[in-house]
């Protein structure tokens, strides 16, 4: 068994979703470690899923490390209203753990029943969602706080966290570094219940992988 793969187990053991992969390197544990040690993952009510950056060929793009936290997942007789406090409360945990939230979108259900449902929104669930980066030693980390209510009566709301792998050209695709959105203004933290879109902020998010591109690792797409 060579050293490599004894680094990479021991991280593995530890979380869920974490499986050895070619292409990755001890500063991906690292960020993956950076993730997992963030506040609130101490609030979650299931174990953490995990996943570290890896890269398997140079041909591919990279795909980067991802934590999941899950804060809640609940009947609710107020399933829009629990969701948002919900999401609200994953701002505030965000904000209070050094991260920037600098957009929102906030979504009606997508109404399973409804011959011509909106393009945008999550299936029979209100969602309403913040996003946010943080900067650990020159590495961009990306968040999103996201708070669903179903029609159906339950509430499920998590933070899923997002970062660079080690490999990609760019460890930091938050140069411009967006402004952080005023507490209290934006459609997670304020309004009535939604019965369209509405979006605080610049609509871009860290994707799930790497283009291997400059200035193409940040897309514009909003939650779904």
């Amino acid at each position: 068994m060579t050293r490599r793969l004894l680094l990479l187990i021991p991280m593995c053991v530890l979380v869920n979703g974490c499986l050895a992969q070619s292409g990755t390197t001890q500063a991906d544990h690292d960020q993956l470690k950076v993730m997992l040690s963030q506040p609130f993952v101490r609030a979650a009510v299931t174990k953490p899923s995990a996943r570290v950056a890896f890269q398997k060929s140079d041909r591919l793009p990279a795909t980067r490390g991802r934590v999941t936290v899950v804060l809640a997942r609940q009947p609710a007789a107020d399933p829009a209203n629990g969701a948002r406090q919900w999401a609200t409360t994953g701002m505030r945990q965000l904000r209070d753990s050094g991260w920037t939230v600098y957009a929102t979108v906030c979504l009606p259900p997508r109404r399973s029943d409804d011959p011509s449902p909106p393009q945008d929104g999550a299936w029979d669930a209100w969602s309403f969602a913040a996003h946010a980066y943080k900067i650990v030693n020159g590495v961009s980390y990306f968040a999103i706080a996201n708070g669903l209510g179903y029609v159906s009566g339950k509430v499920d709301t998590s933070i899923e966290m997002r970062v660079p792998g080690s490999q990609e050209p760019v460890s930091d695709l938050f140069p411009d570094r967006p402004p952080p959105l005023p507490v209290g203004t934006s459609c997670v933290e304020t309004g009535e219940l939604l019965t369209k879109k509405v979006a605080n902020g610049p609509a871009v998010i860290m994707g799930e992988s790497g283009t291997g591109r400059v200035g193409k690792d940040l897309r514009d797409e909003n939650v779904r």
